[in-house]
């Protein structure tokens, strides 16, 4: 399990912003990151066996924090919502969150998504586009 070790130990912290980022509160962005590395822990051998391990575990952070978010917002009045994910959808709301909020570089975004450079590039394009396109 060194493997997943050092995963943990390169991924977590970023895990834990990108949940901030989408507005959950400290502790429930930890908890929420903590419950999808112990997901991934009992997955581990199947993601490290597909062609883009760092992919197949963003997804599953992905949808663990979209649900923890879409369950925070039902008990508030809408205030400190995640605005990138309510203008983009999928893969672009993640690029440009995690390029303009998070400050990392494409290369930086494309190892934590699991993508390729010229994906979260193109991504990051039709992202920006999209939130600067007139209403």
């Amino acid at each position: 399990m060194l493997g997943y070790k050092a995963f943990c130990l390169r991924n977590e912290n970023r895990y834990i912003q990108y949940a901030r980022a989408r507005s959950l509160e400290p502790v429930r962005a930890r908890a929420v990151v903590e419950s999808v590395l112990q997901t991934l822990v009992m997955q581990w051998p199947q993601i490290m066996s597909s062609d883009r391990p760092a992919f197949e575990a963003w997804e599953v952070l992905v949808c663990r924090v979209a649900a923890a978010a879409r369950e925070a917002r039902r008990g508030c009045d809408g205030q400190g919502r995640d605005t990138v994910h309510q203008a983009l959808s999928g893969l672009e709301a993640d690029v440009v969150l995690l390029r303009y909020r998070l400050s990392l570089s494409p290369a930086e975004t494309a190892d934590l998504m699991g993508l390729e450079v010229p994906e979260v590039t193109v991504s990051l394009r039709k992202g920006v586009s999209a939130l600067l396109a007139p209403a």
